[in-house]
């Protein structure tokens, strides 16, 4: 489970609106003072970005808590949002390539480049639309897993 620490904004049903910080990668190291990623990350105004989360715990606005996701999810969805993109735009390039031997249209690598162009706007709208359908999906919810000052509990 990757788990992170957010702040209970409002509620909404079920869900609860959480905030979360957005920090440097390394930002939990021991080195922190002397990382130049860590110094390069606080010249940018640093965002809060708002997440709808299952609240199993009742949680009220304005407490500290724990939200996580599933390992498998991230994976997945990490997968997919890399990789579908860029197949859509490779096979929509080596199409549009073939055409154009195939047509004997004498334009250079115009039609590649085209082709992979709409290919890759196929794939984002395509990946898009899976999104949609994941995000109802259990295993895909983020959600509240305990308070933040509580210890934490092993699930199976």
């Amino acid at each position: 489970m990757i788990e992170e620490p957010a702040t209970v904004v409002s509620l909404d049903e079920e869900y609860a609106v959480v905030v979360t910080e957005q920090r440097a990668a390394c930002g939990s190291c021991q080195r922190a003072d002397g990382c130049s990623t860590t110094v390069l990350a606080g010249l940018f105004k640093r965002r809060h970005n708002p997440l709808k989360v299952l609240n199993p715990i009742q949680a009220k606005p304005g407490e500290r808590v724990i939200i996580g996701l599933r390992e498998q999810a991230l994976l997945k969805v990490s997968v997919l949002a890399y990789l579908l993109p860029l197949v859509c735009m490779i096979m929509a390039a080596i199409l549009m390539q073939w055409l154009a031997a195939r047509f004997a249209w004498q334009v250079g690598e115009l039609p590649p480049v085209v082709g992979g162009l709409l290919g890759l706007i196929a794939g984002l709208l395509l990946l898009r639309r899976l999104a949609g359908r994941k995000s109802g999906e259990p295993g895909y919810q983020v959600v509240i897993l305990r308070q933040a000052d509580a210890t934490p509990v092993q699930l199976v």
